[in-house]
């Protein structure tokens, strides 16, 4: 069944507390820095990296359906 969690015994084996605790210094870890949140979040609190922000769709082409309304036949 869907719901319900099927284990496989043999990755159980690969991990132990000495593994689960172990952690890397945040120095070793690299980032990109369009990949890191916003260091100002006074605009607004959002938490999405410069690269989501740059992805986002924000042109709703509201200018088109302003521009191409039908004439009314009264």
């Amino acid at each position: 069944m869907d719901s319900e969690v099927q284990r496989d015994g043999r990755i159980l084996d690969l991990i132990d507390d000495a593994w689960r605790e172990d952690k890397l210094p945040y120095e070793d870890v690299a980032i990109p820095l369009n990949e890191l949140p916003e260091p100002e979040q006074d605009n607004g609190g959002t938490t999405e990296s410069v690269k989501e922000q740059e992805m986002k769709w924000t042109d709703l082409a509201l200018h088109y359906l302003h521009e191409n309304v039908p004439p009314t036949g009264n």
